[in-house]
């Protein structure tokens, strides 16, 4: 299956779309249709056997235990060569916070050749019944172009050694942390998840997708609001359909089309429309922040 999948990779066609001030990238990569299509009604669920959990894997697959708790496993449906799925030995829900610490030990870990990045249960995650990240190559994602370019991040605040920014014309609402004590840095983030629970009226986790970082001295987590998993175009009927179901791969700039008319429609309006549809807007962006409890 990794051959076949590294193979796909191989003949995946590229097309780059300026945006209003920022760039996106095409994937025409059919291997990945069953994950953008991935059902995650509680019924569909239910009825198949967690392809995470270790009882469930292929025979031959083999992994490295990570922490005691986590297994990482190389994706067999990679969306870049590199790619690992980190899923915890156990069955638990995609929750994260029941693993802030292990998010940033991981970013650290995995320190300097690779991002770490969590995609919630109703934002990307193809497993939302079982607890899991995953890990890409640094510097391949678009938008890590937009969140170090200072021009587009307006300061928030500095508290404990760690400083917030909003990350303006990037297309979609992304909060930034930097921090360089791990604790201070953790504690930030969870006040800034509470704030979105609160202000997005969530009864369980808010809808987000996460990328995290560590360069050798300081963490960096992108937090990625959402208002909806799919946009309205997933949904329509017969060709009107298109196939783009946004993790945070797709949130970083890396649109996977795995259906070929869609690779060739798709523009940058719709791309816009799309990050607008699933992201949570400006003024809410200020909400969350200046609820967050910052102390």
């Amino acid at each position: 299956m990794l051959a076949k999948g590294y193979a796909a990779l191989e003949n995946v066609r590229v097309r780059e779309l300026r945006c209003d001030g920022f760039s996106v990238r095409l994937h025409h990569n059919p291997a990945r249709i069953k994950s953008t299509t991935a059902p995650i009604d509680q019924k569909s669920i239910t009825a198949r056997p967690c392809f995470l959990c270790l009882d469930n894997l292929p025979e031959h697959q083999q992994g490295i235990l990570y922490r005691q708790n986590f297994m990482v496993l190389c994706n067999p449906f990679p969306i870049t060569s590199h790619h690992f799925t980190i899923p915890h030995v156990t069955h638990a829900p995609q929750s994260f916070d029941r693993a802030v610490e292990t998010f940033l030990k991981m970013a650290q870990d995995f320190h300097p050749r690779f991002n770490v990045f969590y995609n919630g249960p109703e934002s990307g995650a193809s497993a939302p019944d079982h607890l899991h990240f995953q890990a890409t190559p640094a510097g391949i994602l678009p938008v890590e172009k937009d969140i170090n370019d200072r021009a587009k991040r307006l300061f928030v605040t500095r508290i404990h050694g760690v400083s917030v920014f909003n990350v303006h014309a990037a297309g979609r609402g992304i909060i930034l942390i930097e921090g360089a004590h791990r604790d201070s840095v953790a504690h930030t983030l969870v006040n800034i998840i509470s704030s979105m629970k609160n202000i997005l009226s969530t009864p369980g986790e808010p809808k987000m997708n996460l990328l995290g970082s560590y360069n050798g001295t300081a963490w960096r987590v992108a937090v990625f609001p959402r208002q909806k998993h799919r946009p309205g175009v997933f949904y329509l009927p017969g060709d009107e359909r298109i196939l783009i179901s946004p993790g945070l791969v797709e949130m970083g700039g890396i649109v996977v089309t795995p259906v070929e008319k869609d690779f060739h429609i798709v523009n940058h309006d719709l791309i816009q429309e799309i990050y607008k549809e699933v992201s949570v807007d400006a003024e809410t962006i200020v909400k969350i922040l200046a609820a967050a409890s910052f102390r």
